[in-house]
């Protein structure tokens, strides 16, 4: 096995350990802490009511105190971002349209699935749960046109009351008063967040389900809660949200906290994830108040930041670790872009930057590199001489890649270098809503989903393969080879052509526009170091 290889091997298993300390480890102790909360999921005996069980109105002595509408209304509030559609019955939500984001060319996107109701009402009391998705509310808008109120019994005093009111970004303000006896109350998002994009092959990955409470965020994406859906209770409770790939429905609890478990399902029709909060009480309350926000709209950071600490985790951005470097990567692109207007020439420039960037550090690998071939003749020498002494020929190789000013591991700190890059681009391009439906050229309508073509892949590969090509030796130092060395370079040979081909099939799934930088890249890597190759001819 020739050095490169080794070396490759190595930075293999550096990349494995980063990836297992910082990401899965995390991961797997999310995982143990979602069992845990499983465990604890019954809700306490001295409630006395079951999640499940539900009983009609006409049980409880309370249809007239309940009294209602004839008939559904359909009901509409909106501000400059956002239009929610009401249905009377249930007192739901039935839509929301963001205006700013268009599925097609003329359709907003709808984060409600089709003939699907968010917020659906039960209310816990000692004798069983009352389901109020079927009632018929009456209902009253307010003068400014933000607020909309959804009641039951009387106006002046209602027996229940919903009030929706929005704020002037993405926030839906929920407000929940029961009359009478009871212990609790379940709001129901289970229809879960609608798809809004055409191109769904991803969503296993890019769909989420997160809860931040007890101090600590869960995080699981949709092919994880096709396998288990996490549930579980806690005792301090910040949001609970599910995500598509660019949007997002967050519900947090103002003060005072009543919430104490979660459900969280997957939407018979959608697939998609959703989830359902419950509050209780152990001792039964002659009236229940309380109050929530709902957040529905882009799973953008800077949005999401102002409604509770941490909401801004929902918008992806790699690992916490790496967040700041995709931060920058995302102010930059952005800025970039007000400038020049396609956001692939952006990548093509943003490619280029990097490479000047890095010049210093690669020119001194290269250096070492050809440095290393200059000095193989004395290399085989030692290994010769001492081939029965392995610490004395260690000792005098060290001794002369020190003379020579060569090192065999310079070749893989810049690649080290750039998987920080590499990882932090990936979520920001994939992810970021400046990069939804953006094009580059001709076939490349999306740069955030995968080349259709698989065109870029190809001449990623291409370009990877010529600059492997560079590196080999010429006939004449094959020549002067041993039989050993020339094993070890028709190894070599081999993965020249096995890695083009083998990145191929990781690339052809990533985002257009992070092939189109990596190509991007490696063209300028081929051009300098076919300028170097020139210069150390001299």
């Amino acid at each position: 096995m020739d050095k490169r290889t080794i070396s490759a091997l190595i930075l293999i298993f550096a990349i494995y350990l980063v990836f297992d300390h910082f990401i899965w480890k995390p991961q797997r102790e999310h995982a143990q802490k979602l069992q845990k909360q499983q465990s604890e999921l019954q809700l306490p005996d001295s409630l006395g009511v079951s999640q499940t069980t539900t009983m009609p109105l006409e049980a409880t002595g309370l249809a007239e105190d309940l009294a209602g509408a004839s008939e559904a209304v359909a009901l509409s509030l909106e501000n400059d971002v956002f239009k929610v559609d009401f249905s009377s019955q249930g007192a739901a939500i039935t839509g929301i349209e963001l205006k700013e984001y268009k599925r097609e060319k003329d359709t907003a996107v709808n984060l409600v699935p089709t003939g699907e109701k968010l917020a659906l009402l039960s209310v816990y009391q000692p004798e069983g749960s009352l389901n109020f998705g079927g009632s018929l509310f009456l209902h009253e808008v307010s003068e400014d046109l933000r607020s909309l109120s959804f009641y039951l019994g009387e106006k002046e005093q209602p027996s229940i009351l919903k009030r929706y009111t929005l704020d002037a970004s993405y926030g839906i303000r929920m407000e929940i008063e029961v009359a009478g006896v009871s212990q609790g109350l379940r709001l129901d998002f289970s229809a879960g967040i609608a798809d809004s994009e055409n191109y769904v092959k991803n969503k296993q990955q890019d769909y989420r389900f997160f809860l931040y409470a007890n101090n600590s965020l869960t995080k699981q994406n949709l092919a994880k809660m096709r396998k288990n859906q996490p549930q579980g209770s806690f005792d301090s409770f910040d949001y609970i949200a599910v995500r598509s790939k660019y949007f997002s429905l967050a519900l947090k609890e103002d003060k005072p906290a009543l919430s104490k478990s979660f459900n969280s399902n997957l939407n018979s029709e959608t697939a998609n994830p959703g989830f359902s909060l419950d509050s209780y009480h152990k001792e039964p309350k002659a009236n229940w108040s309380q109050s929530f926000i709902l957040y529905a709209g882009p799973a953008d950071a800077a949005l999401l930041k102002p409604y509770a600490a941490n909401m801004e985790n929902i918008a992806e951005r790699g690992p916490n670790w790496l967040r700041w470097l995709a931060n920058i990567f995302a102010l930059f692109l952005n800025w970039l872009h007000r400038y020049v207007r396609n956001y692939g020439v952006v990548l093509i420039i943003l490619a280029l930057l990097l490479k000047v960037i890095l010049h210093p550090l690669t020119h001194k690998s290269m250096d070492a590199q050809f440095k290393m071939q200059k000095i193989q003749p004395q290399v085989q020498a030692l290994q010769a001489k001492y081939k029965n002494d392995p610490q004395t020929m260690q000792i005098e190789l060290s001794k002369l890649y020190k003379e020579a000013g060569a090192n065999p591991m310079s070749g893989c700190l810049p690649l080290l270098l750039q998987m920080p890059i590499f990882i932090s681009l990936y979520n920001v391009l994939r992810y970021s809503l400046d990069m939804r439906n953006a094009g580059f050229m001709l076939w490349i309508k999306d740069l955030s989903e995968p080349d259709p073509y698989l065109i870029l892949p190809i001449i990623m590969g291409g370009f990877m393969l010529l600059q492997s090509l560079m590196m080999q030796p010429k006939a004449s130092d094959l020549a002067e080879m041993d039989e050993k060395q020339k094993a070890m370079q028709s190894s070599q040979k081999m993965m020249t052509w096995m890695m083009p081909i083998m990145m191929f099939f990781i690339f052809r799934s990533m985002p257009a526009g992070l092939v189109l930088y990596w190509t991007t890249f490696n063209i300028f890597s081929v051009a300098q170091q076919y300028y170097l190759k020139k210069h150390y001819k001299k």
